[in-house]
């Protein structure tokens, strides 16, 4: 199939802010890029935030996958596409990502998984039960041929974050957005592994939200079979419930693009 009119591309300047202290531009900007993005395609086929919240709905990442070939610098223009692709396991919208750099060579792959939740209960909507809502016909259209199964960690972990859920960290559905947890998992590690590792892949599955005041905690978990595998879970003290499971791979960094 030729036909990618089905695509949302648009092209984005990587702010310098937005980078490390080796200019390669942050994961968790990386993970905002993309959720925008979609976002803005959402707005394309009629069924984005405004569109969603008139019928008392809305959507929240549930899982995401993310492999990051190579970490685009700053004031770098990047070409992002995503797309819809299918129903999976009867239950998530998945959706697919891109980022290219200016010569078409992908930076970044990705996969995702959707729920639309109500805004009242903020309870699970099943697929094809909110009306009018477009869906997804390309299976075979695929970034990153991942299944987004369910992760397994063990109990206990070392705690290495910490924080109460304020003003900055809520987005406009009233809970942390989904990136700022990837912030919270790069935070976990000590600062100066950044000097010689990066992220090679990560993917974070979403469990319950985490509201204004509620205090997050991070669990960070590494691996004895597998070097520098790690795994993260993120616990809302206040609640007493799992906000997030997490499995990062970290590779010796590779020299950004000149």
């Amino acid at each position: 199939m030729t036909d990618e009119t089905f695509k949302h591309i648009e092209n984005v300047r990587v702010d310098m802010s937005e980078c490390d202290f080796h200019g390669r531009w942050k994961p968790a900007n990386i993970f905002r890029t993309l959720s925008e993005a979609a976002g803005n395609h959402a707005d394309e086929l009629d069924s984005g935030f405004k569109e969603m919240e008139a019928h008392g709905y809305y959507w929240v990442l549930s899982r995401m996958k993310v492999k990051f070939l190579s970490y685009p610098k700053g004031k770098d223009v990047v070409t992002v596409q995503t797309w819809p692709r299918m129903i999976g396991q009867k239950l998530f919208y998945i959706r697919e990502f891109q980022i290219f750099d200016e010569q078409q060579n992908p930076f970044v792959l990705a996969t995702s998984a959707w729920l639309v939740i109500d805004a009242k209960s903020r309870r699970l909507v099943p697929p094809r039960s909110v009306p009018n809502l477009p869906m997804a016909t390309t299976p075979w259209a695929y970034a990153l041929d991942e299944q987004l199964e369910k992760i397994v960690l063990p109990e206990g972990g070392v705690q290495r974050y910490g924080q109460r859920a304020a003003y900055s960290a809520i987005d406009q559905v009233g809970h942390i957005n989904n990136s700022r947890y990837v912030e919270a998992i790069c935070d976990c590690f000590d600062y100066a592994v950044f000097d010689q590792y990066e992220i090679d892949w990560l993917q974070i599955n979403y469990d319950k939200e985490v509201r204004p005041n509620d205090k997050l905690v991070v669990n960070m978990i590494e691996s004895p079979e597998e070097e520098n595998l790690f795994g993260f879970r993120g616990l809302n003290l206040t609640s007493q419930t799992k906000a997030f499971e997490s499995i990062v791979k970290m590779r010796q960094a590779i020299s950004p693009r000149t």
